[in-house]
């Protein structure tokens, strides 16, 4: 049984890091699509601006969907080890979401919200 169970924390520590890694990316293109420029900043979109908005909202509870849970899991394993312990899943999140954008590059980055740096 303790084979399994270390099984599962390493595949919800590596899923947890994966959605960590485009969190980021994912937030951005959300970003775009809410304000109703799905295919970028040069196009008019008009009537279909209301289907980036759908296809937003959808993304926003997917994303919800896929990292709340292990989230959860993480931080309620991680609380077995001590009290102070049940932050690493959120810091674990921020590193890897901010190593993303590093590796990205803030002016990249800032291109999905529409602002030239």
């Amino acid at each position: 049984m303790k084979k399994g169970r270390i099984i599962l924390d390493t595949v919800a520590f590596l899923w947890h890091c994966l959605m960590a890694a485009i969190t980021p990316i994912w937030v951005g293109y959300t970003y775009m699509f809410l304000t109703g420029n799905g295919k970028g900043y040069d196009y008019d979109l008009r009537s279909e601006a209301d289907i980036y908005v759908l296809l937003a909202l959808i993304g926003m509870v997917f994303w919800a969907c896929c990292t709340i849970p292990t989230f959860g899991f993480l931080t309620k394993e991680c609380s077995k080890l001590g009290r102070n312990h049940r932050f690493i899943p959120l810091a674990v999140f921020l590193l890897v979401g901010l190593l993303v954008i590093c590796l990205l590059g803030w002016d990249n980055y800032l291109m999905l919200y529409g602002v030239n740096a």
